[in-house]
């Protein structure tokens, strides 16, 4: 449910913010370094979330804010008002990231564990599907009733609020039910991992040229509708989980550096193509087949380094993880927004993007290489059955039996 919400309320800042920003009057390079602002917010509260005591509770703390941000972005919108919003929700979805990761990387080097990344990541997008088409009908909706241009896009941001509020008892039930996962608090190591990351940070670095100036090259390049925009957003999006299921099957089937080789090789070509896509088709089709091949690699990408790094150094890695990947995606936003101002056509941007994905597959290959160190299975099982809400409590008091855990009690400062 929390993935579901998030992914929601994702989409609708995606697509609502430049769209809102345009309708404005305001240029694309300030909307794409409005996007960057969120986006490098999504690192700060990567950082923040060091002062939680329990990793897993920036879930909870993350919607909270990201339902904060959701309404200050519904107000009259002004230069600090929304950018204040954007800051907000993006610290929300910097701690909600770090939350889940750290829950996740616990299984990271057990056979099969790339699955539970594909199930989550395949939730938060199929969030950001629904997401993507209540807002194009939700600013259709609004103007049809005669709602002015700039609030029928700015209405639309209560409706990702409302989804995130819905999910928050669930988290918060979650959190309780997974007690036994407590762990001393992280602290932060900013170069931890960063060897291992380089495929991830090519390949967002990309998508965050591909993906988050779409609605913005979809606007002004192609002048498609917020209707049309939001739809095609949602077929993204959707590519997002089918790519993740295929690449899912592949790894199983013949391992992942195989699979996420072909996977980045063919989101490279369809990016490079699109620098000859002189029509609004074939530009979504690509695009689409970019962000197929690009994201369904993601999850192996991220499961596969987790698990080439210790087990009691992950929690520590996520946190410097999630800084480095949401810098790496602000500033190819920036960068890209500054190039669609620059030049009356994307074609710059996409040949970045094309050469960055080409990066990360070759640095792919030489990262998934390395042995991996996989969690103690016993333990693992007893963590990962704590999460469930049956029987959480009865798997609780087992595992302090075996001395797995620790009982629940604060920790001490460190």
């Amino acid at each position: 449910m929390a993935s579901l919400a998030a992914g929601i309320s994702y989409a609708n800042v995606a697509i609502g913010l430049p769209l809102l920003l345009l309708a404005e009057g305001r240029t694309a390079f300030f909307a794409s370094s409005l996007i960057a602002l969120n986006t490098i917010s999504i690192a700060l509260g990567a950082l923040i979330a060091l002062v939680l005591r329990r990793t897993e509770r920036a879930v909870a703390v993350g919607l909270s804010l990201i339902a904060i941000g959701g309404v200050a972005l519904a107000l009259p919108p002004s230069n600090a008002t929304t950018s204040a919003a954007a800051m907000i929700q993006g610290v929300g979805h910097g701690l909600f990231w770090v939350g889940v990761q750290a829950a996740l990387g616990r299984r990271s080097g057990r056979r099969g564990s790339e699955r539970a990344f594909v199930s989550q990541y395949s939730l938060y997008v199929t969030g950001t599907i629904a997401g993507a088409v209540i807002t194009g009908l939700g600013v259709a909706t609004f103007r049809a009733v005669g709602v002015h241009r700039s609030t029928s896009i700015s209405l639309t941001f209560l409706l990702g609020t409302a989804a995130v509020l819905t999910a928050l008892p669930s988290v918060r039930q979650w959190l309780r039910d997974s007690s036994a996962a407590v762990s001393a608090r992280p602290r932060l190591a900013i170069t931890a991992g960063f060897a291992l990351q380089t495929p991830d940070l090519f390949l967002v670095g990309a998508m965050g040229m591909l993906v988050s100036l779409a609605p913005v090259v979809m606007s002004e390049v192609f002048l498609l509708s917020p209707l049309v925009i939001g739809f095609v957003a949602a077929l993204t999006s959707f590519s997002k989980i089918a790519g993740a299921f295929v690449a899912g099957l592949i790894a199983a089937a013949t391992g992942a550096r195989l699979t996420v080789g072909i996977m980045l090789t063919a989101s490279a070509a369809s990016s490079a193509l699109l620098v000859g896509a002189h029509q609004a088709l074939l530009y979504i089709v690509l695009t689409i087949a970019a962000v197929f091949f690009g994201i369904g690699a993601w999850p192996i990408i991220v499961d596969g380094a987790l698990a080439r790094i210790q087990p009691r150094d992950r929690a520590k890695v996520t946190i410097a993880w999630n800084i480095r990947e949401y810098t790496a995606i602000a500033l190819t936003t920036v960068l890209g927004g500054y190039l669609l101002d620059a030049f009356t056509r994307p074609a710059f941007l996409l040949v970045l993007a094309a050469a960055l994905l080409g990066c990360a597959g070759i640095s792919a290959s030489i990262v998934l290489r390395a042995p991996t160190h996989p969690p103690s299975e016993l333990r693992d099982a007893v963590l990962d059955s704590a999460q469930s809400e049956i029987g959480s409590t009865r798997i609780h008091r087992l595992a302090r039996a075996l001395h797995l855990v620790a009982p629940a009690r604060p920790l001490p400062d460190r």
